[in-house]
């Protein structure tokens, strides 16, 4: 039954849909003609013979008349009749026996024949392939994952067994896709997983277990698991899995790392051995209201100040850059210099006030993290989540500013918005601003579309589901030390281009030409990276790039400097 309707779903989609439009209005046309056709036998047997009929029976007569099956029950007696009936006849051959069998063949059977010839699903990739990742489950963070890997030209191939998915995703997407049960140890053999760089296993949590366990008993290709459920974790680790993502728990984390605003080090968002990347709220600290130049937080702690979000726009700072209350500073140190710049600030995480709106799996998340750090928070929701009985919310209805009013959202420091509905995430968004309008929000998107949305009802951070999740796997593709990275940014690291060997920062125009900026260069083995080097610093063989820009400026950089 699924093999059919997959096969009728041909004809509801591309070309085929247009010519479904054609199909219509022919029929159409034929009604209207039967119709006609009806109406003057009528007129004809009453007016010719004498004769009445009923509408239905006229119908019944043209029918049978334009199929040429004559039944010769109903016929005329008349000359003119004669003539009238021979005119049905030809007009029914012409129209229902030629016409209309010749379009169904030619709109849509043959087109359909032939892209069924056409299209052979690849079964088996080639045996030299190697290096390459291999997904199981395509959704959106599966998806985004994708785009990341074809910005840094890492080869990959989507498994599914659905015929129908793998004709989509190679002839309208693109993709490289083997047809095939997931499950299969020939299909698995065929997609070279005991070559290939990593396996991403994003299906339901028991059959990421099967997945695992049959992989695991011809090969040690590590791979990385998206879990469901987070108590399954352990199983997975069990049958074979070496990372193992529980996504909503590690995103109510990343909600709540994002609300909170004091303490420098509970934003560490990347690290490269000593160099930490980290971020601070300008809000509450001595540096409101100042240019970078006069904050001197490089002269004073050792940190330099690499980017500003302000509203979800980052940007590269100047030394006249305004620090605005809004404004969030992306710093790159050690820790050393970040326990500094929390003893210039004299921040501590447990001055934060925490409103969580939304009880759901992500909630519980992040509040069983602020729960920990420890930092206070409440939680809202119109009812409890009896898998997260350790945390009692305040039961009513959010969007109604009295029972945030009462709840003490005046005094709240950060505010996390994380229900279902991105509808209401976005009102939640908008309500809470207006009655504290400097409140951090970090607001969570359950649809990709819905981001912009969020940032203009004034979310400070915007938090996709898809993002973070393909942020996680691409780090461990990559093997970083974080977790994932910060949203809509990407700290990455390139050899030094063989071009710009030679040539001073200023010289190689990275910026100028790509956007990215130079956050530090690594020096070589057991030396400290160089943290951002002044723009004369010459670039040496041999030496490490490290970078910030976003995934579009990332893009660009490979392309300008990696284009082989």
């Amino acid at each position: 039954m699924k093999s059919l309707a997959a096969e009728l779903a041909y004809f509801f989609r591309g070309r085929a849909r247009q010519n479904l439009k054609v199909l219509l209005l022919y029929c159409a046309f034929l009604a209207g003609m039967i119709l006609i056709y009806a109406t003057l036998f009528r007129f004809l047997m009453w007016n010719l013979e004498g004769r009445e009929f009923t509408f239905i029976a006229g119908v019944y007569w043209t029918i049978t008349v334009m199929t040429t099956l004559g039944f010769g029950d109903i016929t005329f007696h008349s000359d003119p009749g004669y003539i009238f009936a021979a005119v049905v006849t030809v007009s029914g051959v012409v129209f229902l026996l030629i016409i209309l069998p010749f379009g169904l063949i030619s709109l849509f059977l043959a087109p359909w024949i032939e892209h069924r010839l056409r299209y052979h699903p690849t079964l088996e990739l080639p045996e030299e392939t190697s290096g390459h990742v291999v997904i199981f489950g395509l959704d959106p963070i599966t998806r985004t994952l994708i785009r990341k890997l074809q910005t840094r030209n890492i080869p990959f191939v989507v498994v599914t067994g659905a015929y129908e998915t793998a004709l989509r995703l190679e002839e309208e997407e693109g993709f490289r896709v083997v047809c095939g049960a997931p499950t299969d140890q020939k299909v698995l053999q065929g997609v070279r997983v005991g070559s290939a760089r990593y396996l991403i296993a994003n299906l339901s949590d028991p059959e990421n277990a099967n997945l695992c366990l049959t992989i695991r008993s011809f090969c040690k290709t590590p791979i990385a698991c998206v879990v469901n459920e987070p108590e399954h974790a352990e199983l997975l680790r069990l049958s074979g899995a070496n990372q193992v993502i529980p996504l909503h728990k590690i995103l109510g984390r990343y909600l709540a790392t994002r609300a909170t605003t004091r303490g420098a080090l509970a934003h560490v968002i990347d690290s490269f051995g000593s160099l930490q990347i980290a971020e601070i709220p300008v809000h509450g600290t001595p540096f409101v209201g100042q240019t970078l130049e006069q904050a001197a937080i490089r002269q004073r702690t050792g940190l330099s100040v690499i980017g500003v979000w302000e509203r979800g726009a980052f940007t590269t700072p100047s030394r006249e850059t305004l620090l605005n209350p809004g404004a969030l500073m992306v710093m790159a140190g050690t820790r050393e210099q970040l326990e500094a710049l929390e003893a210039l600030t004299g921040e501590q995480s447990a001055e934060d006030l925490v409103f969580i709106l939304g009880h759901g799996r992500i909630g519980c998340a992040a509040a069983s993290f602020l729960d920990r750090k420890p930092v206070p928070f409440i939680l809202v929701d119109q009812q409890a989540n009896p898998d997260c009985a350790e945390h009692i919310p305040v039961i009513g209805d959010a969007t109604g500013r009295g029972l945030l009013k009462q709840a003490g959202i005046e005094k709240a420091k950060g505010l996390i918005v994380t229900t279902n509905d991105d509808s209401t995430n976005i009102f939640l968004t908008l309500a809470s601003r207006h009655s504290n309008p400097n409140i951090r929000i970090v607001a969570r998107a359950n649809r990709e579309e819905n981001v912009d949305q969020l940032y203009a009802a004034g979310a400070d951070f915007v938090v996709s589901n898809a993002s973070v999740g393909a942020n996680i796997l691409t780090n461990i593709l990559e093997s970083k030390e974080s977790v994932f990275l910060t949203e809509g940014i990407n700290v990455f690291r390139r050899p030094l281009p063989t071009a710009l060997a030679g040539r001073t920062i200023s010289d190689s125009r990275i910026r100028p030409q790509t956007g990215c900026s130079i956050v530090a260069l690594e020096l070589g083995e057991g030396e400290e990276p160089l943290i951002v080097p002044p723009p004369e610093t010459l670039l040496e063989k041999g030496m490490g790039l490290i970078l910030i820009g976003s995934p579009d400026q990332e893009a660009k950089f490979n392309q300008a400097f990696f284009r082989d």
